[in-house]
């Protein structure tokens, strides 16, 4: 096993190129950017802030009165470690999750490639959005991603 020193040092060693906090903070502002677009589109949604996370995820959380009324949201994840946007459904604690779980496990028929994984206690259910998502051309990908949840929010009303 790796001792904390020898991985501080690593972690570092990567600060000092500079290319890991210009990375980070381009997510962290492309975020900001979908998360404004999406609040500007879709005024009826009630949008949280970004949470940073510790370079696994980071997110914002969005929801319609009909999934706030179930105790539920969406969640639009950037995970670090795939290079990957995901949708998430969650709830607003365990046992509105296990409830809806159990519900939308028998429901869903979407086109949409739906899967949760295990090791994911904060999802509901998850989709891919955007896979190797182009930050190089942001317009694109927020109207990427802005249909996803699209279809996403579709698929879940469909079955609630």
């Amino acid at each position: 096993m790796t001792s904390v020193n020898k991985l501080i040092e690593t972690y570092t060693n990567q600060l000092h190129h500079g290319d890991l906090q210009l990375a980070y903070k381009t997510i962290l502002g492309f975020l900001g950017k979908l998360r404004s677009e999406l609040s500007r589109k879709h005024p009826d949604y009630e949008v949280s802030g970004i949470y940073q996370g510790y370079m696994d995820m980071s997110y914002f959380s969005m929801s319609t009165k009909s999934l706030k009324d179930k105790g539920l949201k969406i969640a639009i994840v950037y995970i670090h470690e795939k290079g990957d946007f995901e949708i998430w459904l969650s709830a607003r604690n365990r046992e509105t999750a296990k409830r809806y779980a159990s519900i939308l496990k028998h429901e869903i028929h979407s086109k949409l490639t739906l899967f949760h994984e295990l090791n994911n206690p904060d999802a509901i259910l998850e989709c891919v959005g955007v896979c190797k998502p182009d930050f190089d051309d942001q317009t694109s990908l927020m109207d990427i991603i802005d249909q996803g949840v699209e279809e996403f929010l579709r698929t879940i009303d469909a079955c609630l």
